[in-house]
């Protein structure tokens, strides 16, 4: 059993939902706070802040009633992989990373001396986008995307993380002819139920070394997802 903790937002509560639901051998939970970014995981680990729902299928684990700290849960298992990211607003900004991925990556290193840590690569808004935080990107998506992808090259080579690419699997599906633009969403910025947190999830179980099984999400066509799943896997 491989054991993965994403330290996170809604973003990683995306990804996560269905990652058991979908393959075998993979635990994964994820600390969330809505829109949580690299400098607040930064502050809340030196203030050991009890800030965090501790989830398992993006939702709060029953036995954690109470917000919990990243510093404790950390230090409560053997995590195999800890899973990094910024807020989405900031995914695309250089200049917002650090310090503070180093610091939190520092406190992963003494807390946790024998897990691997990866960094989870998220996407570009969808086009019509109404998030005041779009206009960072010239409410363009392609510009979004890019930034992305420089941002995570930067921590590839600052850090020698290797990156879940989420973003990047997305943005490949986005040109082709499978779905439109706004089936990859929900709202102005997370993944839909049905496609979305489907083609994350298939993302993070291949970078994992694992398939998918037969899982379909609610109100979803199963022959667009076996195409998305050829897609991932091919």
């Amino acid at each position: 059993m491989i054991k993965i903790l994403a330290l996170g937002n809604s973003f990683s509560e995306d990804s996560t939902a269905y990652l058991e639901k979908m393959t075998e051998g993979l635990y994964v939970r994820n600390l969330y706070i809505g829109g949580c970014s690299l400098e607040r995981h930064s502050n809340n680990l030196d203030n050991e802040a009890k800030e965090y729902v501790f989830e398992e299928h993006a939702k709060r684990h029953p036995d954690f009633p109470e917000n919990v700290s990243a510093n404790e849960i950390f230090a409560s298992e053997k995590w195999d992989y800890i899973t990094v990211q910024q807020a989405s607003p900031y995914s695309g900004v250089v200049e917002s990373y650090e310090p503070y991925l180093t610091n939190v990556l520092g406190y992963i290193k003494a807390l946790c001396p024998t897990a691997k840590v990866v960094f989870h690569q998220t996407w570009a808004y969808p086009k019509a986008s109404e998030s005041g935080a779009f206009a960072k990107y010239n409410n363009d998506q392609n510009e979004m995307f890019e930034c992305i992808k420089k941002a995570t090259k930067a921590v590839e080579e600052k850090h020698g993380l290797a990156l879940i690419r989420v973003g990047e699997m997305i943005q490949a599906l986005r040109e082709t002819d499978l779905l439109d633009d706004a089936d990859y969403t929900r709202d102005s910025i997370h993944l839909s139920f049905n496609y979305g947190r489907y083609i994350a999830a298939a993302v993070w179980a291949k970078f994992f070394g694992k398939t998918v099984n037969d899982f379909l999400p609610e109100n979803a066509d199963r022959e667009v997802i076996e195409k998305i799943k050829a897609f991932i896997f091919s």
